[in-house]
């Protein structure tokens, strides 16, 4: 696809999923087309799939039907989809370079690997088996030739170990802090050690004494503390990443908020910077990462949840524009605005206006128009959305409601017939309709309540629980791990039922805590879509009784007890900690009643 020129006419969609595996119409590949000729225009030579797949066009469904049989296991399919930074957790670097070759994606059970002149099927074997060791299921290997410059630039790459480096850089450092060179690639090593690590935060700590001085990194939701630096190398590596990220350096007595670009294994990571002052006299400043490529695909985050998944796709594929309200609810923390993402990718952007507001933007999402609203903005959230309504919008995404002004622009945004997709804090599901009626000003609260009754699609409320390692995890008999048949009849499973219990030593592959990655604990409530049942809905939310909703015939409420049940029983989750989880669910439903 690489010959196609900006003259020649959009080729119709193949129908083989080998050549194609996207589901397109002519105008996405007019499109790309045309962004082809951008790029080429500024030296860059994209191919139209490249193009596609930056866009976030779905792929075939029959290529995704193509897993090896047993594939439907959400525990043996669950890793499916790697980058390049993730299968360096199956297969290192080193081990990769020293096969003269680099492991580039896993898509949909095809492997994509970049070769030189050598690539036999010894090493195709030796990567095979690496694989399966992390149950990956892998259909098809594509092989692709690559210049041996190109090659060679992308194994320096994939084989720095930058958190090696990083010790000497520090050491030198104290030595010499006013060493610029040095300096800039201590910030350089730090990024590219957290990516390595899968790290979403990085937090550095300056204060005057130098035991308080960490480098520490927030890896599957737990912090961990990795380096311990004197105040006077501490001090210059944040004053660089102030000034690269356009804030004032100088300025320690407020918070300041910024971002900056890093180029890491060919791509460009976003990074939002916070600083804050921190008694008695330092400061903190938090880095978060934002790489488009570990964002995941509308439907990995529902792969446990298919009654969720195809809910939603309905609603955003309907043909009719009626309006609607979908609300993702969750502590800070929880994956919200990743959930968010993932819907606007499951979103035919091509052929709906869909916009954003948001506070601020995270990741750039191609053929989504943002808006970004800061603490500095004269305009609200509510204002944007208010200011979109003479912007022709078929889908609006709020990225949070936290206030009065906001639900009600929301509200009315659904009652002109748009689409709304947003986020609250809140408890469960349920709890969404009391915390939006909460916001909800006195003059306007009976309008409000009247619009939410009919308007509201679904109402998700979600937790980020570790799964456990896929490689070093033991399977274990539900009556040997909970002790008798009782207690694992209020789990939900048969006491001869393997379940998975992490092992506490880990491995390699887990950085020995036993877990590697988390998954979407879910809960999910979708009303009745007839009038009668609406009417019935919006009496209970206007009388305060939400409880009652799910006895509504046609109601579709999936506890999340459920789901950690099912979590634990496909073995994705540690038994011991889900038997916890189900506890502390249940006694907390309990004190709401």
């Amino acid at each position: 696809m690489d010959d196609i020129v900006e003259q020649q006419p959009a080729p119709a969609p193949s129908t083989s999923p080998p050549e194609n595996r996207f589901i397109l119409l002519p105008r996405h590949f007019n499109m790309a087309l045309a962004e082809q000729a951008v790029h080429r225009a500024r030296g860059r030579h994209l191919s139209v799939e490249e193009i596609l797949k930056r866009n976030g066009f779905r792929q075939e469904d029959e290529d995704k039907g193509a897993a090896a049989p047993g594939a439907a296991d959400a525990h043996r399919t669950r890793h499916a989809d790697l980058n390049m930074q993730n299968l360096r957790l199956y297969v290192p670097s080193s081990v990769q370079a020293a096969m003269g070759l680099c492991l580039l994606d896993l898509k949909s059970g095809v492997l994509r690997i970049a070769v030189g002149d050598r690539f036999g099927v010894e090493e195709q074997e030796r990567i095979l088996q690496a694989l399966k060791r992390g149950n990956c299921v892998v259909t098809r290997v594509e092989a692709e030739p690559w210049d041996r410059a190109e090659l060679a630039r992308l194994m320096r790459e994939q084989t720095e170990v930058a958190g090696e480096r990083l010790i000497r850089i520090f050491a030198t450092l104290a030595r010499d802090p006013d060493n610029g060179t040095l300096v800039e690639q201590a910030v350089h090593d730090i990024l590219a050690e957290a990516l390595q690590g899968r790290t979403s935060d990085i937090h550095l700590t300056l204060q005057e004494d130098d035991a308080r001085c960490w480098i520490r990194y927030r890896v599957d939701g737990d912090v961990i503390y990795k380096h311990l630096i004197p105040n006077r190398v501490m001090a210059p590596i944040i004053t660089r990443i102030k000034t690269d990220a356009k804030m004032d350096a100088a300025d320690r007595q407020h918070p300041q908020d910024g971002r900056l670009s890093f180029e890491w294994q060919g791509r460009m990571i976003d990074i939002r910077c916070a600083s804050l002052p921190v008694a008695p006299s330092g400061e903190k400043l938090t880095l978060r990462l934002l790489d488009r490529d570990n964002l995941r695909s509308f439907d990995e985050l529902f792969s446990n949840a298919p009654t969720v998944a195809e809910r939603l796709r309905r609603t955003l594929h309907g043909a009719v524009k009626d309006g609607g309200l979908i609300v993702v609810s969750g502590p800070t923390g929880s994956g919200k605005s990743t959930t968010l993402y993932g819907i606007i990718q499951e979103i035919d952007r091509s052929a709906r206006a869909v916009y954003s507001v948001e506070a601020p933007v995270e990741y750039d999402m191609p053929l989504v128009d943002q808006t970004s609203v800061t603490d500095y903005s004269k305009n609200t959230i509510a204002d944007m959305i208010r200011a979109l309504m003479r912007h022709d919008p078929d889908i609006i995404i709020i990225g949070e409601m936290r206030d009065s002004d906001t639900v009600e622009a929301a509200l009315r945004a659904t009652e002109s017939g748009h689409l709304v997709i947003t986020t609250v804090h809140a408890v469960d599901a349920l709890h969404v309709l009391d915390r939006m009626d909460g916001f909800l000003s006195s003059a306007y609260r009976t309008s409000g309540l009247y619009i939410l009754g009919h308007a509201l699609i679904g109402s998700l409320s979600q937790r980020l629980v570790k799964t456990v390692c896929p490689a070093c995890h033991r399977k274990v008999r539900a009556a040997e791990t909970y002790g008798d048949e009782a207690r694992c009849q209020d789990i939900g499973v048969a006491p001869d039922d393997l379940l998975a219990v992490a092992e506490r030593k880990g491995c390699d592959l887990c950085n020995h805590t036993g877990f590697l990655g988390r998954t979407l604990a879910l809960e999910a409530l979708f009303p009745p879509e007839d009038q009668a049942s609406r009417r019935a809905l919006t009496e209970m939310i206007v009388s305060n009784v939400t409880s009652s909703i799910v006895d509504i015939p046609g109601t579709i409420y999936i506890p999340r007890e459920q789901s950690i049940r099912d979590l634990v029983r496909r073995r994705v989750i540690d038994a011991h900690m889900g038997a916890s989880l189900l506890v502390e669910e249940l006694a907390a439903k309990a004190g709401r009643r």
